[in-house]
């Protein structure tokens, strides 16, 4: 797997793998991971996508942020700066984007289309808006909702008010309730330190609402990128939990989707009504949408593209 230095970490190496398309091609997508897979699980999505009859075929990349797969973890972590566990923010992550878009695809780096899962999303929206113009399209795939967390949406075992059996679901014990709560409240908090060290305390202060701000995609016009937002199959979604984090079932649907779907409603509103799509549920689906259902994943990307090239070859 190929690597470059950037200039924000001239000790460090940063992993990537650029597909090539087209040479007439001036459209690059981006892969941009979650905390919790690495860039290769963005391969079967792109085997299927290069099945399709683009022309010009668009180039895609894929890489690995400071800490996670195939990247070391960030020398900025050891800065007098920086606390410990929290290597890089939002903005120190945008930063490294767009260098790395610059350094290895600099002949495609004014026109992007983002493609990103859980808190992807957010990279992909401060990418957005700090670089207007730039990002024509952006597929979200159950995008993290940054403002809030489970503290706030789960209610809390130890307030007075608690009522076990109005509250949770059926037949739930409440020391299972307890130690999911625990759990989840501890590990998905914003001050929460996480494997590859991305310090998220910050990200409900910059995007503090999902409709907000609202981006610019269009070089030539003032129309925002074309936007799809997809989120999980409840049921799978529910079971992978279970499976995970003993969260009891039914407690998603209670608490959880409501909040994802409201928010993913607001994704929608950072364009223009006209240049929105979804919300959709990817059928067969858990948080990881990319790895549960590459096929719908490159679908909905193929439109995407299509409808971003038609834009551009109207001008």
């Amino acid at each position: 797997m190929p690597t470059v230095t950037l200039p924000s970490a001239p000790n460090a190496f940063m992993a990537y793998s650029l597909y090539p398309g087209d040479s007439m091609s001036s459209l690059l997508i981006v892969c941009l991971n979650g905390l919790g897979l690495p860039q290769t699980v963005w391969q079967p999505t792109i085997e299927i996508l290069k099945k399709s009859a683009f022309s010009p075929d668009p180039w895609i990349l894929t890489y690995d942020r400071f800490g996670q797969g195939s990247s070391p973890r960030d020398p900025r972590e050891s800065w007098p700066n920086k606390d410990a566990g929290y290597a890089h923010t939002l903005d120190d992550v945008t930063d490294d984007l767009h260098h790395l878009i610059h350094l290895v695809s600099p002949d495609r780096n004014s026109r992007l289309i983002f493609v990103n899962n859980s808190i992807g999303a957010h990279v992909a929206r401060r990418y957005a808006d700090r670089y207007p113009g730039t990002v024509e399209g952006i597929l979200f795939l159950d995008s993290n909702p940054g403002n809030t967390d489970y503290a706030s949406i789960w209610p809390n075992p130890m307030d007075s008010s608690f009522n076990l059996e109005l509250m949770v679901p059926p037949n739930t014990p409440l020391e299972v309730y307890e130690a999911a709560y625990i759990k989840m409240t501890t590990i998905f908090a914003a001050t929460a330190k996480n494997n590859e060290g991305f310090d998220r305390r910050d990200i409900k202060d910059i995007l503090p609402e999902p409709s907000f701000p609202k981006l610019k995609g269009s070089k030539t016009s003032n129309k925002g990128p074309w936007i799809t937002v997809v989120g999980h199959e409840l049921e799978t979604f529910s079971q992978e939990e279970w499976a995970m984090m003993k969260v009891p079932l039914g407690m998603a649907a209670m608490y959880t989707q409501p909040m994802w779907q409201k928010y993913n409603e607001g994704l929608c509103k950072l364009t223009d009504s006209d240049r929105a799509k979804g919300p959709l549920i990817a059928p067969k689906t858990g948080h990881f949408i990319q790895k549960d259902n590459p096929s719908f994943v490159a679908d909905q990307l193929e439109d995407l593209i299509r409808k971003v090239e038609g834009s551009h070859q109207s001008l």
